[in-house]
């Protein structure tokens, strides 16, 4: 028997029902625009709905289509990225742009056996895609859809047989209309109703066949791992001279094509040259597991100080505030720069 054997037709008019009054209206969900849903389902991975409504906006102005995508150059692609992190998610969205003329001419396919071998495409944004885009009776089960899953069958941990299980019940209960609808009423239910803490089971649709309800363990599923967060923290130089500003390009890791302001201990004879004038609030970098405190300090370069910082650092610019704007860097990076007008001559 089916773990979801209660999830059934009365169930899935419920749920559908339920969405058609309280669902919400994203930008991205106006038109079934393939680029534009393509778009969205990567800004989602791993980033709230509310972080990316007014990125993806602005994104769309300046990469309306995937040919506008794969004509700018990184750097560009990344400040229009900004605030959003895993920047990577841009480089492999950038990356399936470039392609998609090699493979399909100048359509985004519609199958999602295809979608998948475009770079950065996994089963989930193939089947979203295809879902929405195209009207493509397959489920596509994110986050949100996994956690409704466990809990309306009682289930602690997510594999492979509940996942074919819940993939075969969806696709059963599609509408014939419309069936992407099916996969958006189960994903706004997990960001609305059924969240991963303190879910609202009096208001849910599906209260009735939720098995972990039914045995009042919905606030312990899924289980939970605990992440140990690693802090740091990192002394940052703000390097001023003639109204200028020194940037360091990151080369790897996390964050890699992005520009910060370097650490004092990269800069050799720095209280020689420079004389600290300010001590700017800290700023929390947060990304993945870390937690890096930015303790930044003002300095300006004292007169008649030979030589600059930068003969001991790679891929770094003197650049204006100006300059600065259009250049991609991290968020908690890019608050520090909004603090430094008043000390720009």
């Amino acid at each position: 028997m089916s773990p979801f054997y209660s999830f059934n037709e009365e169930a899935a008019a419920d749920l559908l029902k339920w969405f058609r009054e309280y669902g919400v209206a994203y930008p991205w969900a106006d038109s079934p625009d393939p680029w534009g849903i393509w778009v969205s389902e990567v800004m989602l991975q791993q980033t709230t709905v509310r972080a990316v409504e007014p990125r993806y906006r602005r994104w769309m102005e300046r990469f309306p289509t995937p040919e506008s995508l794969a004509a700018a150059d990184e750097e560009e692609v990344l400040r229009e990225w900004e605030g959003l992190g895993y920047y990577n998610r841009a480089r492999n969205l950038s990356s399936a742009a470039r392609e998609l003329p090699l493979s399909y001419g100048d359509r985004i396919p519609e199958d999602p056996a295809e979608l998948r071998r475009l770079h950065g495409i996994g089963e989930y944004i193939a089947a979203a895609v295809a879902s929405f885009a195209f009207g493509k009776r397959v489920a596509a089960i994110d986050a949100n859809g996994k956690r409704i899953a466990q809990r309306l069958s009682a289930r602690e941990k997510w594999n492979r047989e509940l996942e074919s299980a819940f993939r075969n019940t969806v696709v059963e209960l599609m509408p014939l209309e419309n069936p992407g609808e099916m996969n958006a009423a189960i994903m706004q239910l997990g960001q609305i109703i059924c969240t991963s803490r303190a879910p609202r089971c009096p208001e849910c649709p599906l209260a009735s066949c939720c098995a972990a309800l039914v045995g009042g363990i919905q606030n312990s599923i899924p289980v939970r791992r605990r992440q140990e967060v690693i802090r740091t923290k990192t002394k940052v130089a703000i390097l001023l001279d003639r109204g200028m500003v020194l940037i360091q390009k990151r080369e790897s890791g996390i964050g890699r094509g992005l520009w910060v302001f370097p650490a004092e201990s990269d800069i050799e004879d720095l209280k020689i040259g420079w004389r600290l004038e300010e001590f700017l609030p800290e700023q929390v970098h947060a990304y993945t597991k870390f937690r890096e405190t930015l303790e930044s300090r003002v300095y300006r370069r004292r007169e008649g100080a030979a030589g600059m910082p930068y003969e001991w650092l790679s891929d770094v610019l003197f650049v204006s505030m100006e300059k600065l704007l259009e250049m991609p860097m991290p968020t908690a990076y890019r608050r520090i720069a909004a603090s430094l007008p008043e000390y720009i001559d």
